[in-house]
């Protein structure tokens, strides 16, 4: 640990550089932070600090900057905790009175309002559908010989599939088969459609064997990849372009084009994301290497204890901390609370 004025000293180096994105030297410290000893002073112990690992000095006749050492210690230990402002309370108010039936609407929302009032780039990951229920399917003939299966889940995903139908079956054929269905298979996850409630379907209804194993197959198929593939929501991508750090063309291009790369994305986030908690992650501490110059800050939102999908906040590591924390924890408050209603 460091000592107490290391700390202030530490603290007001990070809070002027995530302010400013300029380094910062000692008798700005001394004339802008009143620490309380003399600029010859706070010198020796930056330089410590640097020695130690929690600063660097992109120049020689520059002044210091944090590293993610720093980045680090500040997020655990020096951090000031902070309320949100009138403004954002507004805000968050505002997409809480917005009335929405389904949960991809609401994600949409929700990364909308966090990349607009934190100004860095929002991703949400989700559903992970680990728990997705079968709401509703119904099967309706667009041709002759060809029909639309379409299947909606508790969380409001619709897929739709192109069917082979034969030609001796009926609307009204196909809408008993809808209705068998729904009635047998209404509300139920993955795991609990077995082989044998399949088999007990098509033994009631061994007059459209042929087309119901098809319907069936689509159908498991449909919430197997639910549950294996969560959509990635990116909200203000274009924001992180109005940072200094992203002046440089190339390192533009090279976040623009992560953005890019959902399958990375999902990954950084599942190892990022910690269980009831917020989790930062610095620079290197990310096991990417595209993620090397960002912080991603993440939380997981719930229903009865069961993780629905993440939150994160994609920026650069001179990020305002405090301020992502405050907003990105009131807003998947407001998430988890919304879901319910919708579910």
């Amino acid at each position: 640990m460091l000592d107490e004025r290391k700390m202030k000293i530490l603290s007001a180096i990070i809070d002027d550089y995530i302010a400013t994105a300029e380094p910062i030297g000692s008798r700005t410290i001394a004339r802008k932070y009143h620490i309380g000893i003399s600029p010859a002073t706070i010198r020796n112990e930056m330089a410590d600090l640097e020695e130690l690992g929690y600063l660097s000095q992109p120049h020689t006749s520059a002044g210091r900057i944090p590293s993610n050492k720093g980045y680090r210690f500040y997020v655990d230990f020096l951090m000031p905790s902070r309320k949100l402002d009138e403004y954002e309370q507004s805000f968050i108010k505002k997409l809480l009175k917005k009335r929405v039936k389904e949960l991809e609407d609401l994600i949409e929302e929700a990364g909308k309002v966090i990349s607009k009032l934190t100004s860095y780039t929002a991703i949400i990951l989700g559903p992970q559908l680990e728990c997705s229920r079968l709401k509703h399917v119904q099967i309706i003939r667009l041709e002759e010989k060809k029909g639309l299966m379409i299947i909606v889940t508790n969380y409001g995903t619709v897929s739709h599939h192109i069917i082979e139908i034969p030609q001796n079956l009926t609307d009204s054929d196909l809408q008993r088969i809808s209705n068998a269905l729904n009635s047998n298979l209404g509300g139920k996850a993955l795991e609990e459609i077995t082989p044998e409630v399949m088999n007990s379907i098509k033994d009631d209804m061994i007059e459209y064997d042929s087309v119901l194993n098809i319907l069936l197959d689509l159908l498991m198929e449909n919430l197997d990849d639910t549950k294996e593939n969560s959509k990635v929501y990116a909200s203000g991508s274009s924001r992180m372009l109005e940072f200094p750090e992203f002046r440089d063309v190339e390192r533009a291009r090279n976040f623009l084009s992560l953005l890019e790369q959902h399958d990375l994305i999902t990954r950084a986030l599942k190892t990022a994301c910690k269980p009831n908690t917020i989790t930062v992650t610095i620079g290197s501490e990310n096991p990417w290497s595209e993620f090397q110059e960002l912080s991603i800050v993440t939380t997981g939102f719930f229903v009865e204890d069961k993780n629905l999908g993440i939150c994160g906040i994609i920026g650069p590591t001179r990020m305002e901390y405090s301020k992502v924390f405050s907003i990105l924890e009131k807003v998947t408050d407001y998430l988890n609370k919304a879901i319910i209603s919708l579910l």
